[in-house]
């Protein structure tokens, strides 16, 4: 269960291995990282996490970590499906895109005057969002992203920072929603990518600060602050209730067999059906930046510095296909 899934915590002063019951297992890493919780991504075998004090990205396996120093401080990190792509959104608006195994800086380019407050590829990698402090949302084709002069589709709707998104383009849900976004303005928008405003537009309660998609695709989880989870179903948003419990803000949450959450006052574990908190553990110490699970960290990585110049070699995109 949870052991073979690798549910990892990124703390202010460690990173640190979960168990079952939301006990501290291992320590990954004795150095923290001061982040937001769009700045960490992972896949396949790393974890990267983005400082907001300094203009770093450290790059995390099992047994060691490396911090690579990138143009500006990044504000949100994501990856591609196989891991080997890693696109960065900067406190300036403009996107960055790495090979990680070679280093290379593949593009850069300004998207917003503002910072990037979220970056999602969708499953397939054939598009990226791209989501903005000001409220805007931005969608990119990857392929013309790569290889031609890019286009984006402008999104309009919300009036202030956009805190999470989830992009649900080539997903089985597709035909009715493209993607979902949520705003410190307190809205929940979905969104059709052939349409330039929402399709649908709903309040909630509390101050929504990111937002997860489930297993299955079919709800989100949508962290928020004074202590709440809004559990939003895709279709049906009537049907979205609250699970509630923690003190401060939920800073981030993961789903394994059960749902796990982060806030000041530690780690809890929910049965999301039955509404119900199964257990609490406070003793984490240092405060939860980001849970992540479905990861399985490398023993040790091959470091390569990121190059802060865009690579003139057509070779260095062929595998962003």
């Amino acid at each position: 269960m949870w052991k073979d899934e690798h549910v990892i915590a990124v703390c202010d002063s460690a990173v640190l291995r979960l168990d079952a019951s939301g006990r501290i297992e291992s320590e990954i890493l004795k150095e923290g990282f001061t982040c937001t919780t769009n700045a960490v991504a992972a896949a396949g075998n790393v974890l990267c996490v983005a400082t907001s004090d300094k203009a770093k990205i450290a790059i995390i396996s099992e047994s060691q970590s490396f911090k690579a120093s990138v143009p500006e401080v990044m504000t949100a990190l994501a990856f591609s499906r196989n891991g080997e792509v890693l696109y960065a959104g900067s406190s300036s608006g403009r996107l960055y895109v790495w090979q990680l195994k070679t280093g290379t800086l593949v593009q850069s380019k300004s998207v917003f005057f503002n910072a990037i407050t979220d970056v999602k590829v969708d499953f397939a990698n054939t598009t990226i969002l791209i989501a903005a402090q000001n409220g805007d949302i931005c969608l990119f084709n990857l392929v013309e992203l790569f290889w031609g002069d890019a286009k984006s589709t402008l999104y309009l709707g919300h009036s202030t920072s956009i805190t999470g998104l989830v992009n649900l383009m080539q997903g089985p849900l597709e035909q009715v929603v493209s993607f979902v976004s949520v705003s410190r303005d307190k809205n929940i928008r979905f969104w059709h990518h052939t349409k330039r405003i929402s399709t649908q537009s709903h309040f909630l309660q509390h101050t929504p600060l990111s937002m997860v998609p489930s297993h299955t695709g079919a709800r989100l989880y949508v962290p928020c602050e004074m202590g709440h989870i809004a559990v939003v179903p895709i279709c049906n948003f009537n049907d979205t209730f609250l699970l509630s419990g923690h003190i401060g803000s939920v800073t981030g949450c993961a789903e394994t067999n059960k749902l796990v959450t982060c806030a000041l006052d530690g780690i809890r574990i929910w049965d999301v059906e039955s509404k119900l908190c199964l257990s609490h553990y406070s003793g984490l110490g240092p405060r939860v930046n980001r849970i992540i699970n479905n990861v399985r960290l490398a023993d040790d990585i091959k470091f390569v510095p990121l190059k802060n110049v865009v690579s003139k070699d057509a070779q260095a995109t062929i595998c962003l296909r």
